[in-house]
């Protein structure tokens, strides 16, 4: 009983490093891309951003990081809902929140480790990993507000 729980230890801190190495991959890419930009030559993020590779072995290691880091969502969740909103019936449904992106995060991982060999190999979940900074989702908070400003 006790090699099962030091194997399943092991399996876990294991598959939380792949989720940090490839979440640093983005951060770096992001430092070397405004330590190369100019001031006099401004580049969009599209034009010099590198696209990530999505491979099977990409998609693999991501389904088991969700599948295996998937209740840092909980937290993750209070946290961003405690920052975003002052009011507390919000703060109330944030563990609730958690809960679904956990649920979600877990059988979306497992659904990748399953199909890892089956394209399509980009990411189903945003952000790709639980580490990662979530950029997309941003944007489209940023364009609905200012979407709202115009009315």
């Amino acid at each position: 009983m006790r090699t099962n729980k030091k194997i399943i230890f092991i399996f876990i801190f294991l598959f939380s490093f792949i989720n940090l190495v490839f979440s640093e991959e983005k951060i770096e890419e992001k430092k070397e891309l405004t330590a190369t930009e100019s001031k006099t030559e401004k580049k969009t993020a599209t034009d010099t951003e590198k696209k990530p590779e999505y491979t099977p072995l990409r998609k693999m290691a991501r389904g088991l990081s969700n599948a295996t880091l998937c209740w840092v969502e909980i937290p993750r969740q209070a946290i961003k809902t405690a920052k975003k909103e002052k009011n507390p019936k919000e703060l109330a449904w944030s563990p609730i929140k958690g809960l679904t992106y956990t649920a979600t995060r877990f059988c979306v991982g497992v659904y990748e480790v399953v199909t890892f060999l089956a394209p399509p190999y980009k990411p189903i979940v945003n952000p790709e990993f639980v580490f990662s900074e979530e950029k997309e989702e941003e944007n489209v908070g940023n364009q609905n507000a200012e979407a709202g400003q115009g009315n």
